[in-house]
């Protein structure tokens, strides 16, 4: 089953077969909320699709993607575009297989489903802190999006009930943060520097560690930085 506090969120639906589909599912997996972000699409014709899920629809939080972020704890994008290059760290992704241990980690999550035509752009998927895709062939990896999230939502959910580790996205970005800071204190290069705090972010949400255990190493990173800053007036002296 899913963990508690699982919700799923599409982004600017149009096709209202595809929203109808995805509200059954929403019924079928025990997703406790839908979003619909600036949705397309006429929601009573949608509804037809939905068989014995109709309700779900009327009970659907029409709202913006930033609202969805502050409301949970934890957000997964899905994408059928993987990165090509090592440094698009937002694209390198998870199966979602891994899901469910993932979100048993967060009080609250959303997985969150791009545009029928489009996906999610760079912009949101770097806003999310996991990002998952599923394995097709080469071909043609675009998959529709009410098959996707069926495939989505049943590998994600074979687990148990329990909570794993509390994790929340503020010590998430405090240890991101502080593996930036320490990039630049070290001088790294700026192309590489700059693409630190999604790595931290998303190296956070997968390793499962505590509130706690972030906070150890995100001390630790910032007394490095301290370190290194007074090397710096040492050696200038």
């Amino acid at each position: 089953m899913l963990p508690r506090g699982v919700s799923l969120t599409m982004v600017e639906p149009r096709g209202p077969v595809n929203v109808g589909h995805v509200a059954r599912l929403v019924q079928n997996f025990g997703v406790e909320r839908l979003y619909l972000v600036n949705p397309k699409v006429d929601l009573s014709v949608a509804a037809v699709y939905a068989s014995h899920a109709s309700e779900i629809l009327d009970r659907a939080v029409v709202t913006t993607f930033e609202a969805v972020r502050k409301e949970n704890e934890l957000l997964v994008a899905t994408t059928a575009v993987r990165a090509s290059k090592r440094s698009n760290v937002i694209r390198r992704t998870v199966s979602p297989d891994r899901l469910h241990e993932v979100l048993a980690s967060a009080g609250s999550s959303s997985i969150v489903l791009g545009r029928d035509t489009t996906g999610l752009t760079n912009g949101e998927i770097g806003a999310c802190d996991v990002t998952s895709t599923i394995d097709t062939g080469q071909a043609y990896r675009s998959l529709n999006i009410g098959h996707a999230a069926a495939i989505v939502l049943y590998l994600a959910s074979r687990g148990d009930r329990r909570r794993g580790p509390a994790q929340g996205r503020t010590a998430r970005e405090v240890f991101a943060r502080s593996l930036y800071e320490l990039a630049e204190a070290s001088r790294v290069p700026k192309h590489r520097a700059g693409s630190m705090f999604q790595v931290g972010k998303r190296m956070a949400a997968t390793s499962l560690m505590t509130d706690a255990q972030l906070n150890l190493l995100s001390g630790v990173f910032r007394k490095a930085v301290a370190e290194l800053e007074n090397q710096d007036l040492g050696s200038k002296t």
